[in-house]
């Protein structure tokens, strides 16, 4: 696991955009859009609590791109368009040090998952795998997701010499 802090202006400018990005991502705190919000569905988060969890999740963001030295527009809603990082990085977080990597239908095949776990001020970059090959039956379960423990992922400083380095 590689540590990615942040300062205190990091903070407050991903909290901001945090914020933002939970106001738009209404209707998913509702429940009422195809993208489920599966720590919502489990925790029945208050929207102060569904404000934090999009700004740290915002957080892994900045941090995969901070480790891989990639600009971000951290107001930036791509809502499954785009990748998170560069052409082709999908962030998952959780908040749980130990925790998963979770992929749903809606990750698109062609991108590189990459977990990061903890909070702000300070995250840690877990390993990758391409969502391609982490859609195994074995990791599926009956709710349609697939979970990838960390066991199960490629350590980072196996990423600068995958064939998938130059495409990010």
């Amino acid at each position: 696991m590689i540590p990615i802090n942040f300062d205190n202006a990091t903070q407050v400018a991903v909290t901001a955009a945090g914020l933002k990005r939970a106001i738009n991502y209404i209707p998913q705190w509702e429940g009422v859009t195809a993208k489920r919000n599966y720590q919502h569905d489990r925790e029945r988060l208050n929207f102060p609590a569904f404000v934090v969890q999009q700004s740290e999740a915002l957080g892994a963001e900045v941090a995969v791109a901070k480790y891989f030295r990639k600009p971000i527009d951290i107001d930036n809603l791509n809502f499954k368009q785009g990748a998170d990082v560069g052409n082709n990085i999908e962030v998952k977080w959780t908040k749980w040090q130990d925790g998963s990597l979770i992929l749903t239908e809606l990750d698109r095949k062609e991108d590189i998952a990459i977990l990061v776990t903890g909070t702000m001020p300070k995250y840690y970059v877990c390993g990758w795998i391409p969502v391609a090959i982490a859609r195994r039956p074995s990791h599926q379960r009956s709710d349609g997701t697939w979970w990838i423990g960390q066991h199960d992922l490629h350590p980072m400083a196996n990423f600068s010499r995958s064939i998938y380095a130059n495409q990010i």
